[in-house]
């Protein structure tokens, strides 16, 4: 079975730049959506204790880490549903995943919670 996480995070307004890319974020709560299989906890842990090594889109942010969950379903599958429904940093977090505009979401749990259908 497939197995992602959603970080949520609390940002103020922030331009980020990367080795690689520019990023702009607005005051709000994003949520990340990430892979983790067998380590997940690692994974997890990594965006809560904001790594001195940036390796990744999402080491960068200068944001509050708010809560994570573990959902049953793939990195892409979450990018994908949550695309269609909330705003976006465009090319966030999703070099890998060139279907997908982001991976980083202006939305917070009670709508990633009905949007990725975990309720009724």
């Amino acid at each position: 079975m497939a197995q992602g996480y959603l970080v949520f995070f609390k940002c103020p307004s922030q331009t980020i730049n990367t080795n690689t890319a520019r990023f702009v974020i607005e005051t709000g709560v994003y949520t990340y959506a990430g892979s983790c299989g067998v380590s997940c906890k690692k994974r997890i842990l990594r965006h809560l204790e904001q790594p001195a090594r940036k390796r990744w889109h999402v080491d960068y942010l200068q944001c509050e880490t708010l809560y994570a969950v573990v959902v049953p379903f793939s990195e892409r599958e979450l990018a994908k549903k949550l695309a269609e429904v909330c705003a976006y940093v465009p090319h966030f977090g999703s070099t890998d995943d060139p279907e997908s505009p982001s991976h980083l979401f202006r939305c917070n749990l009670a709508e990633v919670v009905r949007y990725i259908g975990l309720t009724v």
